[in-house]
């Protein structure tokens, strides 16, 4: 049992707190590439108790910066894109995904203020589908290229489930507990008739975690007619699951959206190889 300080210490997630500080270190992903279009190449976000504004602009370029303008706080995620910036819609201070102020419209043409101001901003990676930012101090770390957002050889999936009304920990948590699975999910399966209930109500005879070099792994001996030891699901540290799902894979990533709400985003890749040729039994759908 965690005590409270403790528990504050992994659920607190803003700028300058001990979890905060250490998910900042990763490459996040934000939101999917497809959400920044033509007729909407801006959106909102909020990252770790951070108002961003995360777009595209017209030459291809993603940036992120803090949402409100430096000038007067407007939202940038209103502004005006164009080929090497985003300009703020209320004065026309216009910044580069960097965060410099390249433009201040009326200030005259020997001011030199723009060079004083500087927009918080963000790295953003495209990889996958998804788009990545990272928040903590430089040089920021390559982002890892996972199988299920690279591999060539199938079909990629993504989704952004709804926002969680938790912290990020008490989902992380869930990713690595055994019994729920089984119980939880065994008895949902057979509630809706669907196959694969009684698969994960078979009795568990003993069950335990293995530390390894990104994080731990869950495994269960099952007892009964079918015994058997299975291992998957790895926790990835600090805030990601690996999900076996027959022949293909997936990713989730557990985003603090601030300390009592959480984005998941589901990455999955299923080889080309048709599923039967890989299974006795097709994967359950819910």
């Amino acid at each position: 049992m965690l005590s409270a300080e403790m528990n504050e210490r992994l659920t607190r997630v803003g700028p300058g707190t001990p979890a905060g500080n250490l998910l900042r270190r990763y490459w996040q992903p934000v939101c999917t590439a497809v959400e920044l279009t033509q007729e909407k190449p801006t959106k909102a976000i909020k990252v770790m108790d951070e108002e961003l504004v995360i777009y595209r602009e017209k030459s291809g370029v993603y940036g992120c910066l803090e949402e409100r303008c430096a000038h007067r706080g407007c939202s940038l995620a209103y502004g005006f894109i164009e080929e090497d910036g985003l300009r703020c819609p209320y004065h026309g201070w216009k910044y580069a995904s960097d965060g410099k102020c390249l433009e201040q419209p009326f200030e005259g043409k020997n001011s030199h203020y723009k060079d004083k101001v500087r927009q918080k901003s963000y790295p953003v990676e495209r990889l996958g589908g998804l788009l990545f930012i990272y928040m903590g101090p430089d040089p920021a770390p390559l982002l890892p290229r996972w199988d299920v957002l690279v591999r060539e050889d199938g079909r990629h999936e993504l989704a952004v489930h709804p926002v969680l009304n938790c912290n990020w920990f008490q989902a992380q948590e869930n990713s690595v507990d055994t019994v729920h699975t089984q119980y939880l999910h065994g008895h949902m399966l057979r509630y809706k008739g669907l196959t694969g209930g009684e698969y994960y109500l078979r009795p568990i005879e003993s069950y335990g975690f293995e530390r390894n070099e990104w994080g731990i792994v869950k495994w269960r001996e099952f007892g009964g007619d079918r015994p058997e030891r299975e291992k998957g699901h790895p926790a990835v540290f600090p805030n990601m699951l690996r999900q076996p799902s027959g022949p293909g894979h997936a990713f989730h990533w557990r985003v603090p959206i601030d300390d009592t709400h959480t984005q998941i985003f589901w990455a999955g890749f299923l080889p080309k190889k048709p599923i039967e040729d890989t299974l006795e039994n097709p994967p359950v759908e819910f």
